[in-house]
């Protein structure tokens, strides 16, 4: 669920699913430049925060995906082409940036017949 911080911070907590390796995520607007922190126990996870400084805001929404700097940098450091981390930082620097809605998204399977 994210939560709207002090002025332009937004946080989201990241259930990845089976891995079970949930992350914070807080993510805010610095003199036009989009930054976050990420907690997380998942090594991949703290190196692809490590690597990922500021971003711009046409940056977040950068299209194609593969010249998307936050999916290029995690293209390098996460090890499962399924995590939702980089997602979850857009959205939530989206939010900071003042171009997106704080609104939930979810993944939910659904039973078979």
């Amino acid at each position: 669920m994210g939560v709207l911080l002090e002025t332009g911070k937004v946080e989201l907590v990241v259930d990845p699913g089976v891995c079970r390796l949930t992350s914070k995520v807080v993510a805010w607007s610095e003199d036009g430049v989009l930054k976050c922190t990420i907690e997380s126990g998942c090594t991949h996870v703290r190196d692809f925060a490590a690597q990922l400084d500021g971003v711009g805001l046409m940056d977040i929404v950068k299209m194609p995906f593969s010249q998307n700097k936050v999916y290029q940098v995690a293209g390098r450091t996460l090890k499962h082409s399924t995590c939702v981390l980089p997602a979850a930082v857009l959205k939530a620097m989206e939010a900071a940036g003042g171009l997106g809605l704080k609104r939930d998204v979810s993944l939910k399977f659904v039973k078979g017949p």
